[in-house]
């Protein structure tokens, strides 16, 4: 899936998702998972979880964390792009309904 089919996907801006994937955490892309912007920064930087985002990712705050632990930057950028396609597929489908 190249970077323009996941900014159409998931309403961000291209430039964004390469901002994103570039090491910073832009403002419409948090707005867009609904959670705060220094709450994805710090995930994305240490690993770190508020009860917010844990529940945007479906799961208990020290399981987040240490998945988020595990898979390292790189996995949390893909994490965090991964949970955004799934919500746009998620409300996508269930608007077909």
């Amino acid at each position: 899936m190249s970077l323009m089919d996941i900014a159409l996907r998931t309403g961000v801006p291209l430039a964004d998702i390469e901002s994103f994937i570039a090491g910073s955490v832009p403002k419409a892309l948090a707005d867009r998972l609904g959670v705060a912007l220094l709450n994805l920064q710090e995930f994305v930087e240490q690993g770190e979880v508020s009860a917010n985002l844990a529940h945007r990712l479906g799961t208990s705050m020290a399981a987040a964390e240490e998945l988020g632990q595990a898979l390292g930057k790189e996995g949390r950028v893909g994490l965090v792009l991964g949970v955004l396609l799934g919500a746009k597929l998620s409300r996508a489908a269930e608007a077909g309904r």
